[in-house]
């Protein structure tokens, strides 16, 4: 079931919209405790919106899920995921351009650790992609746990993998404090830059490695 799930944790956890606030308030002079709020709601947010999922989604009547149906599940992400790709990548910014950040990035140096968790469980629950990609991992959990065990490990596995992207810059500031403020800082301007491109690259690369696995299943 991991491996399944895997591509949506990917793609929320490779996600420049969660990764990069969590930079911009590790930059912030409340970094210590803006961090670890944003990444708790983060996580809060994303266990709870996936397991809701899975919850509605349960069948009735459960059994055993067929080869032939993981691989057309497959299918069908892998598909939407190069939609996806191809839809950002034709917004992509110019060659040399740093888009500029959203307006209210520029008011994170003023947030308390509340507004932090406020903004966490936001963008882990409201952005679209993020809620497309907690719901149908709830879904595909749904039909392929055969227990409720299962059920939360598969929940527990792409909630862990979907903040990767979140966690590792908070937890390192928490371990480093100020030494990693040159690091964020060259990896905020560096997301600034390439957020669309990161974002449509990893929506190929899942979408074809799944295509690659779910045709000869589903066929």
């Amino acid at each position: 079931m991991v491996g399944t799930v895997l591509p949506l944790a990917l793609v929320v956890g490779l996600s420049p919209v969660g990764i990069l606030p969590a930079v911009l308030l590790l930059l912030t002079p409340r970094a210590r405790v803006n961090g670890p709020a944003y990444l708790a709601a983060w996580v809060v947010g994303l266990t709870s919106l996936t397991a809701l999922a899975a919850w509605l989604a349960r069948p009735a009547d459960p059994g055993p899920p067929t080869d032939e149906g993981i691989g057309w599940i497959q299918v069908a992400t892998g598909t939407v995921f190069l939609i996806m790709a191809a839809a950002k990548w034709r917004h992509r910014p110019a060659r040399g351009e740093t888009p500029a950040p959203p307006k209210w990035m520029s008011a994170l140096d003023s947030y308390s650790p509340a507004r932090s968790a406020r903004l966490g469980a936001l963008l882990a629950c409201a952005n679209p992609k993020n809620l497309a990609m907690a719901v149908a991992a709830g879904v595909e959990i749904a039909v392929l746990a055969d227990s409720p065990a299962a059920t939360a490990s598969g929940v527990v596995a792409f909630v862990l993998i979907g903040s990767l992207g979140v966690g590792t810059p908070v937890l390192a500031h928490a371990a480093l404090g100020a030494r990693t403020a040159p690091t964020l800082d060259r990896s905020r301007v560096w997301l600034l830059r390439n957020s669309v491109a990161l974002s449509a690259g990893v929506l190929a690369v899942l979408g074809v490695l799944l295509l690659m696995g779910g045709l000869p299943r589903a066929l």
